[in-house]
């Protein structure tokens, strides 16, 4: 049978851990150029750079994230450099002044991110990159470490039981059941494995 397709959702904090009213750690970064990736998918700060772009594929232990992006990405034409969709003209005598269309977003060359860090745990679906049937809920599944795959389908990103092992780029693990065991592609609580957590010390 074929791998999860179209079943992934965007990625978003589901609690904190340390209790109280605090909310998910966020961070503003700068965005590499070229950037297309959606809402609520693994970013990570591009080794060399420093820029953030959406995670290479999760293939082994020392796969690194920053966090789950709070936006999608704008497509910059320069690193880190504000980039807003303007029309021609200017407003009479404010030479340095720009119209910016109605809805469009605006934009100061950063990317808003959900970081990994201990503390809090995210929401996704569960899949399978070799079988979708893979994919069912069980109670063992609670505890249990799997890798984070992008769907071929709709480009967003699911927890991957089909991978098991952190050599082979398992890097979540399970917190919580979030809908009844045997759901194909429920839905699950997890947090990102500290050693991957890319910006858990800063």
């Amino acid at each position: 049978m074929a791998a999860s397709v179209n079943v992934a959702s965007p990625i978003y904090p589901l609690k904190v851990l340390i209790g109280g009213t605090a909310q998910a750690v966020t961070r503003r970064l700068p965005e590499q150029a070229g950037q297309t990736f959606l809402q609520g998918v693994p970013v990570q700060v591009q080794p060399g750079n420093g820029f953030v772009r959406e995670s290479p594929a999760i293939t082994a232990a020392n796969a690194l994230i920053a966090g789950f992006s709070q936006e999608p990405a704008n497509n910059l034409a320069q690193s880190g450099v504000a980039q807003t969709n303007t029309q021609q003209g200017h407003p009479p005598f404010q030479n340095f002044a720009v119209f910016i269309p109605v809805g469009a977003w605006p934009n100061d060359g950063t990317i808003g991110l959900h970081q990994a860090v201990d503390s809090t745990v995210f929401i996704g679906v569960v899949g399978g990159s070799v079988t979708d049937t893979d994919g069912v809920l069980l109670q063992t599944d609670l505890g249990a470490v799997f890798g984070l795959t992008k769907d071929a389908g709709n480009q967003f990103w699911y927890v991957d039981k089909d991978i098991t092992t952190t050599t082979a780029g398992a890097i979540v693990q399970i917190t919580d059941l979030l809908d009844p065991v045997g759901t194909l592609n429920g839905r699950v609580g997890f947090k990102v494995l500290h050693a991957n957590c890319q910006l858990a010390g800063l």
